[in-house]
């Protein structure tokens, strides 16, 4: 199946550049907040500070990013190639009904985030043992396997990240900057399960007591931290469609 994301080669207008072209930029500001948005993963993110917190770490933290980093690279491919053969590829301007469907899915999202963001002490222990369970397993690909199942039920990171995917394939920019942009988000999306191994790795025991500080507070308001980022996400899909429409 061809990518048409090529027809951005051919766009009239000056070559765009590395961080200096305005059109690079805008996609970065464009997709930037929806990626850091999408890292927000609760769940993933305690499944790796309780594994850098036990026995063989490293392979098993390693395991988690594998096993979390094949499904979005998947993931990115098949909705970038589907996305890319939409008549807008490559044009720098969307149709109408692209913009209303961000302002669907925000206000749809703003209701969401009200319900999340108040108390839900029990749904947030149940998370919690549900966590701790997935966490007491000791072979590395089971580590792998978790790491891929949650992240395939991350439903909230994959309704984020659709808008972001389809500004880069609707973006003039060249290809290459293109699959640029598409490895920084990647890498955002992957903070959760590359961060606390990370801290670990640089601050030893220090590293082990900050991600478990984190864990506490993260695990206590679970719904609520969610909440949050989906009433962010949802003013930012809000805004977008209001301004792109009126």
């Amino acid at each position: 199946m061809p990518i048409r994301m090529s027809s951005s080669l051919r766009h009239a207008g000056p070559p765009a550049t590395w961080l200096g072209s305005t059109t690079v930029g805008t996609l970065l500001a464009s997709v930037l907040p929806l990626g850091l948005a999408a890292a927000v993963t609760p769940t993933l993110f305690a499944l790796q500070v309780l594994v850098v917190s036990g026995p063989q770490w490293q392979k098993r933290g390693l395991a988690v990013i594998v096993g979390s980093a094949a499904v979005f690279v998947v993931f990115f491919g098949l909705v970038l190639g589907g996305l890319s053969q939409l008549p807008d590829a490559g044009t720098g301007v969307k149709p109408k009904w692209a913009y209303l469907v961000e302002l669907v899915v925000g206000v749809v999202l703003l209701g969401i985030s009200v319900w999340l963001l108040r108390p839900h002490p029990q749904a947030d222990a149940k998370l919690e043992k549900k966590v701790r369970g997935y966490a007491d397993h000791a072979s590395i690909w089971v580590f792998v396997g978790l790491a891929a199942y949650m992240s395939v039920t991350d439903f909230s990171s994959i309704v984020i990240l659709m808008p972001a995917l389809h500004d880069v394939t609707n973006s003039t920019v060249a290809v290459y900057e293109k699959a640029i942009v598409v490895g920084i988000l990647l890498a955002c999306v992957l903070l959760p399960v590359i961060i606390p191994p990370l801290a670990v790795r640089l601050a030893g025991d220090r590293g082990v007591s900050a991600m478990k500080r984190a864990y506490a507070l993260v695990m206590g308001h679970q719904l609520q931290v969610m909440g949050a980022v989906s009433a962010f996400v949802a003013v930012v899909l809000i805004w977008r469609g209001i301004t792109s429409l009126w």
